[in-house]
């Protein structure tokens, strides 16, 4: 699991990298059926080229 202070870069763009600052839940939609459904997660990155964004955890790696 990727948490604050941790150093990541994107999939698809594999030359940038930034510090991971947030970790945010994202509760999913009410559902009128029983379905078991997990939370998603964004994750707001402080980039080194001194800009930031909120990004889907799918689209992030950490780099060790």
């Amino acid at each position: 699991m990727i948490k604050p202070g941790d150093k990541v870069s994107l999939f698809h763009n594999i030359g940038k990298e930034g510090l991971v600052t947030r970790v945010i839940p994202i509760k999913p939609g009410k559902r009128h059926y029983a379905v078991p459904v997990m939370n998603s997660w964004r994750i707001a990155i402080e980039w080194t080229d001194g800009s930031s964004s909120i990004e889907n955890i799918t689209d992030v790696m950490r780099i060790d």
